[in-house]
Parts: C-alpha cells; structure tokens; sequence
C-alpha cells in the first residue's frame, strides 16, 4: 500500500471519527449522525471498504454501550460492505446500510437498556436514510469523485 493511499484512509477515518463523536445526538434511541454521509464513500471505491469497517468500530469507543457498540458498528458495516459487492445502486446500497444500522442498534439498545426496539427501529433507520442519501449526492459530486477514485 502505498503512502498515499495510507494517509488517504487515515484521513477519512480521522474526519469519520469526529464528526460521529462531537455530535451531540450521536448515540441513543435518537441518532442523527452527520458522519454517516461518509459511509458511503465504499459504495463508490471499494477499496475503503476496510477503512470504514474499522472506522465504525473506532467511532463508537465513546459510544455509552462501549463495546458492544463497537461490534454493532462494526457488524453493520461489514455485512452492509459486504451486499454492496452485489448491488451497484447507492441509492439502494444506502437503503441496505440504514435497514441493517436500524435493526443491529435497535436490538442492542432494545436488550442493553430496554428501549422500545420498533421506535428505536424506525428512528434509527429514517435518519441513517436521510443522512447517508445526502453522502450518495455528496460523493457523486465530480471533485470529490476524483479524490475518492484516486
């Protein structure tokens, strides 16, 4: 891997990081986490694919469910990574990533705090949807493409 590539990935792990962590509503039955918009950037270059797996484990650190929010990080974005090898639509894509990011956090707030899991469900999902659709016209953008595709 080269240098490049490297600091590229340490970057949008770093940015990713903050932006998940210094939103006041980032965590909790009620997320609105700006950060997600980045998630996308694996849809368009399969080569973040891994950055954004461990990018999502590491945001979560100061998550009040600690590690278990980690591995729900981690878990849904791997197994959201992981269908997008198999569906080319971002659009569809973001949809996946919001359904999964719902049901995962939904269970883990639902069996760790007892939280009701359908409103957790549907919160969870609507802003994930929201947020990463905002990331799929964001990184469409041409700039941007260029950096991303480099």
């Amino acid at each position: 891997m080269e240098i490049k590539d490297l600091t590229k990935k340490a970057i949008l792990i770093g940015i990713y990081f903050i932006l998940i962590n210094i939103n006041p509503i980032g965590f909790g039955m009620i997320q609105f986490r700006i950060g997600e918009a980045m998630s996308v950037i694996p849809f368009c270059n399969r080569k973040y694919v891994g950055t954004f797996i461990l990018a999502a484990g590491l945001a979560n650190i100061f998550s009040p469910l600690g590690i278990i929010d980690i591995g729900v990080g981690i878990s849904c974005a791997a197994i959201t990574y992981a269908i997008s090898k198999y569906v080319k639509n971002k659009h569809i894509n973001a949809a996946i990533f919001s359904l999964i990011s719902g049901l995962f956090v939904g269970l883990a707030l639902y069996y760790t705090s007892g939280l009701n899991f359908f409103i957790s469900f549907i919160s969870i999902s609507l802003s994930q949807l929201i947020i990463t659709n905002v990331g799929v016209y964001i990184f469409s953008l041409k700039q941007l493409q260029e950096i991303i595709m480099d």
